[in-house]
């Protein structure tokens, strides 16, 4: 299914991103349509980002996870969302708390808190088993705080990673969800300066760790394209 993004209703929209990235990546499109036309935004970061160049002597976690937040601002202008809220969680990059542990509950009650006081209406969460483990907890996560405040919010999920690394498991199962497809033409180059802004995950700014993680250009170019994909999961 194919529908114009300026078709959404919703007023007031949370965005879950794992990374500092996931947010332009997955959701660029539809956050620069929707944002002259009035619609909130709440963009809750789960993660530090710190984990993504673990070798480099000149960027340690620290400084970059620093970094990655500045980036993330900075992409938020330009997808035209420069003023509205925004959370950083701060969790550690690929080592999530698990479920039931303190650090877990407290970053769970943090976002009841955001649920309650933002009061979304809806919600893009990253894809269910997106074949990263951030993803998967950062939804499970999310997913968690919106049971846990029983507000009524409709919820699309976007995947990063299924499509490039994702095993036939991964995909949606028969009756679990519908693909929805928004045309992001218009907008296209606000995506594609948001992503641009992510500079430490680009390959353009940390040089001495050469296993650390980039986005390849074809990364960017299946997921910065005209058609911004999503899930929509059957209730």
């Amino acid at each position: 299914m194919r529908l114009d993004p300026a078709s959404i209703e919703a007023s007031r929209i949370l965005v879950v991103a794992p990374h500092q990235d996931d947010e332009s990546l997955g959701c660029g499109g539809l956050i620069a349509t929707l944002a002259p036309l009035g619609r909130r935004f709440h963009t809750v970061f789960v993660t530090d980002g710190g984990a993504s160049h673990r070798n480099s002597a000149s960027w340690p976690r620290e400084r970059l996870a620093a970094a990655r937040e500045a980036e993330a601002a900075e992409a938020l202008r330009r997808l035209g969302i420069g003023d509205h809220p925004r959370s950083f969680f701060r969790l550690p990059d690929a080592a999530m708390p698990a479920a039931g542990t303190a650090e877990h509950g407290k970053a769970l009650r943090a976002f009841v808190d955001i649920v309650r006081g933002f009061r979304p209406d809806l919600v893009l969460l990253p894809w269910r088993r997106d074949p990263h483990c951030d993803h998967r907890d950062a939804f499970a996560l999310a997913s968690g705080a919106l049971a846990a405040t029983d507000m009524p919010a409709a919820t699309l999920e976007y995947a990063i990673w299924l499509d490039e690394l994702g095993s036939p498991e991964d995909r949606p199962q028969p009756d679990e969800a519908e693909r929805v497809d928004f045309d992001v033409a218009a907008v296209l180059p606000a995506k594609r300066a948001a992503v641009a802004a992510h500079l430490s995950q680009t390959g353009d700014l940390i040089h001495d760790d050469p296993d650390g993680f980039h986005l390849t250009p074809a990364t960017i170019e299946r997921l910065a394209g005209p058609v911004e994909a999503y899930w929509r999961p059957h209730r």
